[in-house]
């Protein structure tokens, strides 16, 4: 069953790190959609579609009678967290994307990489250490993965700070996730963009960029926040008849729907300060199809790898979060690396700085066998 949930958690990993690919502009012609639309409409039409998507699939699972009598069951205060949770899960990625304008790609990434791993698998750690669920092999191996994955945010900041000085331009290496999770590839992008065309750094004070960083990366993790204080829900859902792996979608249910308050807020803002509504009119019939397929499929991608992420946390007991929520963190980073490799992005780069990237994946990979072994063994 652990090893199960291990798998479970790495594909949402793999599935984080590679939903935001049609928003690229390098991306290949056939899943490309930031070809004719900006990013605003892509995220706009993305986060609609993630929300229906995920109401029909839960819906579909748990039943709309189960659902609501699991959310007639639940207090105030349940229901309450974890849509407040889910909300500042939202506002998270705006903040991951000003404090990459300010800090930049590699530093910025870094460092909100490695609160968004160290708050969402202390929480979990915490809650586990109290009740007496875990073992001291593993505390362990549980805090050494968490070392491992941090190891590896900053060897990744290195290589990109080492190909920045080289002359390339920054581009996003890793995913919202979060974006699992969100590591939330989707505001970098927005980021990227302002720098560029502004052709300066943002003038805020040290103190101003590392808030925007902090908040970014406390921010970002609320997703944890909402599936720990959930388990309630969890609990009723797996009372009415709803199987331990799909026990979870209730809250889900909730987490999606509030976290799109931020995404489609901001998007929205950016369609009107960049005047970017008037494109969806001026789109021709085939790239609306196909704009809208890839959307389609950022959709499937994002709301597939939270669900999977609930089910590895499940397959693995009831300290399950502690390992699957590192899993999730590397395994995204390390796809979103990859992929910066398959599209090009370190073509130019010196060779200390491809070193580092490299030395960059390893201790992800380290981070991610460590954590497993430890879940399942």
């Amino acid at each position: 069953m652990a090893a199960v949930g291990a798998v479970a958690a790495v594909a949402a990993g793999l599935l984080n790190g590679s939903w935001n690919l049609p928003t690229k502009p390098d991306a290949p012609r056939l899943v490309n959609a930031a070809m004719y639309w900006e990013w605003e409409q892509i995220w706009l039409v993305a986060n609609v579609l993630i929300v229906v998507f995920n109401t029909f699939l839960v819906l579909g699972v748990v039943g709309a009678s189960t659902l609501g009598d699991v959310y007639g069951g639940a207090s105030v205060g349940e229901l309450g967290s974890i849509c407040a949770f889910s909300l500042l899960w939202g506002f998270g990625g705006v903040g991951y994307g000003q404090a990459i304008k300010r800090v930049g790609m590699a530093l910025g990434t870094s460092i909100v990489m490695a609160q968004i791993v160290c708050i969402g698998t202390l929480l979990p750690l915490v809650l586990a250490l109290e009740a007496g669920d875990m073992s001291s092999q593993e505390i362990v191996g549980s805090v050494a993965g968490v070392l491992l994955a941090c190891a590896g945010f900053a060897m990744s900041s290195r290589a990109g700070l080492l190909r920045d000085a080289g002359g390339e331009t920054s581009t996003a290496a890793s995913a919202d996730v979060e974006g699992v999770m969100e590591v939330k590839s989707d505001e970098v992008r927005v980021a990227d963009v302002e720098c560029a065309a502004k052709g300066s750094s943002s003038r805020s004070t040290f103190v101003e960029s590392m808030a925007w960083c902090v908040a970014g990366g406390v921010l970002s993790s609320m997703l944890q926040f909402a599936f720990v204080f959930g388990g309630g829900l969890v609990d009723d859902a797996e009372e009415a008849g709803v199987s331990k792996e799909a026990a979870a979608m209730p809250v889900w249910m909730l987490c999606f729907l509030f976290n799109s308050v931020g995404h489609v807020g901001y998007a929205s803002r950016l369609l009107t300060t960049n005047d970017t509504w008037r494109k969806f009119r001026s789109t021709t019939y085939r790239d609306w199809a196909h704009g809208s397929v890839m959307c389609a499929l950022i959709a499937v991608a994002f709301t597939a790898h939270i669900h999977l992420y609930g089910l590895g946390a499940a397959k693995m007991g009831s300290s399950g979060a502690v390992f699957a929520w590192p899993l999730v963190m590397s395994s995204t980073v390390f796809t979103a690396q990859v992929w910066s490799l398959v599209l090009g992005e370190w073509a130019s780069a010196s060779w200390e700085a491809r070193v580092a990237n490299w030395a960059s994946l390893g201790l992800l990979v380290a981070a991610v066998a460590v954590v497993a072994l430890t879940a399942v063994l």
